[in-house]
């Protein structure tokens, strides 16, 4: 099974710009993920549902790498014309102008300077942009959000939580795969950035960061979706909402929140007791998670209660899904998956210890500069 799924993929696989290196990695990392499931003793079936057929993985891969004969074809179907061109090159001297304008003329020195940033937006406008693709509004995500995030900073002073827009970033990168995707692997996708939009916005205008932090629940809820066996799915869905209610209900009337955390190994007990091999997965995913989920909620609950550290202490949960990603991410992507991640963390670690919101949203840029320098030869 292992060499016919593997010959099917790089015979898929060499039709696209890619090069040999990259080419040997994936097929070296699905080789991994088949030896893996064998060794569990899952049958051909399984193996497939978990990582896709060949033809879904190079589906997957199809905003990364361009066919060959489509490589050169821009926006409108053909090269790059040579008006393209010159608008390209005269960006710079336009900007330039405007700049100078907008500062002797209106002493708009500042924010006049965001005129810089048509450069490289009117480059991705006329290199980037195609007709099947969001490639174009992926690359322009950064900027666009930038701009948001500068006129919620200085116009309302919002820099926190105005940060949150750079979540369209990854959230548009999601949303580009989505025809490759089901629809719960969609949902599991973008579960971690909905659950952080909501706990730090219902947080840091209500100062309910407990109870509101159980919003991240909804990661492994959603994960459980991946079970085949509908009535796991439901054992799993009450052993959560369960632990939800007695959480809750320890909390507020006996104000007991710290032993209120111990329903929750209700949900985990239940997950080890009905796992064949693994439990709650996302793309092979297994008890490794789990024990992680359980390590992250004991450093939060603990740090919480100690040091009532609840508002920042929430970033720990961002290292479950940067664990499982270079736990079985490829081996080629692992950096550039876990940075919006990474960022997260770094923005607002800045913001609240150093009070640096004006400046520590420099940290989201991370995410499309580690893109190029990964993916540029």
């Amino acid at each position: 099974m292992k060499e016919k799924y593997l010959k099917e993929l790089r015979e898929l696989l060499e039709e696209y710009k890619i090069s040999q290196d990259e080419l040997e990695d994936i097929l070296a990392d699905y080789g991994e993920m088949i030896d893996d499931a064998v060794s569990k003793k899952m049958d051909e079936d399984k193996i497939i549902r978990m990582i896709g057929t060949p033809k879904e993985v190079v589906r997957s891969l199809s905003e990364e790498f361009k066919k060959d004969e489509d490589y050169i074809y821009i926006h409108r179907g053909g090269k790059v014309t040579n008006k393209d061109n010159r608008i390209v090159a005269l960006m710079p001297f336009i900007s330039l102008i405007v700049f100078f304008v907008l500062g002797l003329g209106f002493d708009l020195w500042h924010p006049g300077w965001i005129v810089f940033l048509s450069i490289p937006m009117t480059a991705i406008i006329v290199n980037v942009f195609d007709r099947s693709s969001m490639n174009g509004f992926i690359a322009l995500s950064p900027f666009v959000a930038l701009i948001a995030f500068l006129i919620l900073g200085f116009a309302y002073d919002l820099w926190h939580p105005g940060w949150l827009v750079f979540f369209v970033i990854p959230l548009l990168g999601i949303l580009s795969a989505i025809k490759t995707m089901r629809f719960i692997s969609f949902l599991t996708a973008i579960s971690p950035f909905v659950a952080t939009i909501v706990f730090i916005l219902v947080g840091q205008y209500t100062g309910l960061w407990n109870p509101i932090w159980l919003v991240f629940l909804i990661i492994p809820m959603i994960g459980v979706l991946h079970e085949t066996k509908a009535w796991k799915v439901l054992v799993y869905e009450l052993s959560f909402l369960i632990a939800i209610a007695a959480y809750l209900y320890a909390g507020y009337l006996f104000s007991e929140w710290g032993y209120g955390m111990f329903a929750f190994l209700i949900p985990i007990g239940v997950s080890l007791l009905l796992s064949e091999d693994s439990v709650i997965r996302v793309h092979g995913g297994g008890r490794f998670e789990w024990l992680v989920l359980l390590g992250l909620t004991i450093i939060f609950v603990g740090s919480g209660i100690l040091f009532g550290n609840w508002a920042y202490m929430w970033q720990v949960f961002l290292l479950l899904p940067v664990a499982t990603i270079l736990r079985h991410g490829p081996n080629n992507s692992k950096l550039v998956a876990c940075m919006p991640f990474i960022s997260t963390i770094l923005f607002y670690s800045l913001g609240y210890f150093f009070d640096l919101w004006a400046f520590s949203w420099l940290a989201f840029l991370l995410i499309p500069m580690v893109a190029i320098v990964k993916n540029v030869k």
